[in-house]
């Protein structure tokens, strides 16, 4: 919560990173599009040429990609430019969720004692285990809401907490779903700004819906990191292995 008296301000970090995100791929986009042969438009046509195999293609890729760490932010964009803002978020969603569940029981099956090594003094991971014993499923969705950490690092760390799986998997898709709807439509709008028919309410309305986001987000993410400091003790018995 914010304190009485005290002004709230806008998350602006988030806000540029969003625009400036959008405005390079944008950039890039009207690049490939009017100085490389109309790359963009080729490019749609080939994937839209591939019929059925190519949202197989793009979700085990984009599954891979999140099992190996890779920032997902430019597959979401990528989905929305190459399917249609609606296709694009249910593949880039699909290929999040898988990838996440994958990270998930690589953590938690594979790499547990590795991890637990590895973050066991990280303020975030000491909040998070400690959070799991009490609220699970807050934990999971505040976990996707928030960026305290990358996605797909997120993923590997509630590997190794007492969250169970099938939980797991249905909030990482539900919690995950907006934002990839969000940055689907960036791409959309993106695909169809480099031919010249993207309308400029949409374009006024996804920045609005942004910047919204953006603070809902950075309020979210206060509140979780205000308890940091007093976990102090939460990582004791992380030896235990986690539930499934």
């Amino acid at each position: 919560m914010e304190q009485h008296g005290k002004k709230t301000s806008l998350p602006w970090p988030m806000i540029i990173k969003f625009a400036v995100v959008l405005g390079l791929l944008g950039l890039v986009s009207l690049a490939m599009e009017h100085w490389g042969e109309r790359y963009m438009s080729r490019v749609t046509d080939f994937v839209a040429d591939q019929g059925s195999l190519a949202p197989v293609v793009f979700i085990a890729v984009n599954a891979l990609m999140t099992m190996l760490l890779v920032p997902q932010v430019l597959f979401t964009v990528a989905a929305g430019a190459l399917f249609g803002w609606k296709l694009g978020a249910a593949y880039a969603s699909a290929g999040m969720t898988i990838g996440a569940v994958m990270a998930f029981l690589l953590a938690r099956y594979g790499v547990r004692e590795r991890l637990r090594t590895r973050f066991a003094h990280h303020p975030v991971y000491r909040r998070m285990l400690s959070l799991s014993r009490v609220h699970p499923l807050h934990l999971i969705s505040l976990s996707r809401i928030i960026p305290v950490l990358p996605f797909p690092v997120t993923s590997y760390l509630l590997g190794i907490t007492e969250v169970r799986s099938l939980p797991y998997a249905l909030l990482t898709w539900a919690s995950m779903l907006p934002e990839t709807v969000f940055l689907a439509s960036g791409g959309h709008l993106l695909s169809s700004g480099v031919r010249g028919r993207v309308p400029v309410g949409a374009v006024i309305a996804l920045a609005v819906a942004g910047v919204a986001v953006a603070i809902v987000v950075h309020r979210i993410k206060k509140k979780f990191l205000e308890g940091e400091g007093n976990g102090g003790t939460d990582a004791e018995g992380a030896g235990k292995p986690p539930r499934a």
